[in-house]
């Protein structure tokens, strides 16, 4: 294949991984926001259970994770990944699988897209 049809398709795929980890920032950060309405602002002077207290942690890790993945691709994506899978595995139920996959997936791909293609080290990089 084409040294410059690689590069093309490598910052394609980079592109599309970063919206993707954007878009899934704001959908995965609605639902923070309205459980942080609905077990923390609402239902004061009560606290909710520490059960809820680590699931709204592993969120916000997840999605702070997220972010950093757009900078730091691998360190980022190590943190969506372990949070994810926490916070999945005690929240999701049996749609386990497709919100972990969904979530991970864009994030593994900006992490593991090679940053140069033509054997020289990216600005990034160097």
């Amino acid at each position: 294949m084409n040294s410059n049809v690689e590069n093309w398709i490598v910052t394609l795929l980079r592109w599309l991984a970063r919206a993707l980890v954007l878009g899934l920032f704001l959908f995965w950060g609605s639902f923070f926001v309205a459980h942080t309405q609905e077990w923390f602002i609402a239902p004061l002077p009560e606290l909710p259970p520490l059960k809820v207290w680590v699931g709204h942690a592993l969120h916000l890790l997840m999605l702070v994770g997220l972010l950093a993945s757009l900078r730091w691709p691998r360190a980022g994506g190590l943190v969506v990944v372990v949070a994810a899978f926490t916070f999945f595995l005690q929240s999701a139920g049996p749609r386990f699988p497709l919100f972990f996959g969904l979530t991970v997936l864009p994030v593994l791909l900006l992490a593991f897209c090679p940053r140069r293609t033509d054997g020289q080290a990216s600005p990034a990089q160097a």
